[in-house]
């Protein structure tokens, strides 16, 4: 009687353990994945900053009908996609900042932070597709 009692408590023991530790990695994955206000205290690129255009960025900025006016609003206005970042990236750090812009359009900007430089990457239409040529 006594064996079967505490196999009874070992396995609800174990239960609260699994239990606790999924809570805690579910916790801990949704508050990394909740999109931050780029112009919160989280700042990681200062809404007046000196941008670089990458050839790239300039050929899809082109296609898409996007002006360095709505660069800079998604910049002032949006929330970082940690989802579409990379922190990692080599050379720099990339962070995918999204915003609905004046015209409309929902854009996701992709800046590389190196240094004291910051690059625009590219830029992405999520609203509509585009038939563009770019490399």
């Amino acid at each position: 009687m006594q064996n079967k009692r505490s196999k009874k408590m070992v396995s609800v023991l174990l239960i609260i353990v699994f239990a606790t530790v999924f809570i805690l990695i579910t916790r801990k994955t949704t508050k990394q994945d909740q999109p931050t206000p780029a112009h919160s205290g989280q700042t990681v690129i200062a809404p007046d900053a000196p941008l670089q255009y990458t050839k790239h960025a300039r050929c899809r900025m082109d296609c898409r009908g996007i002006s360095e006016a709505e660069v800079r609003e998604v910049l002032r206005e949006g929330h970082i996609n940690y989802q579409k970042s990379d922190l990692n990236d080599t050379p720099c750090p990339t962070y995918a900042i999204e915003d609905r812009v004046a015209e409309g359009q929902d854009l996701r900007i992709v800046f590389g932070i190196c240094d004291q430089s910051v690059k625009v990457i590219t830029c992405i239409d999520l609203s509509e597709e585009h038939d563009c040529a770019c490399s």
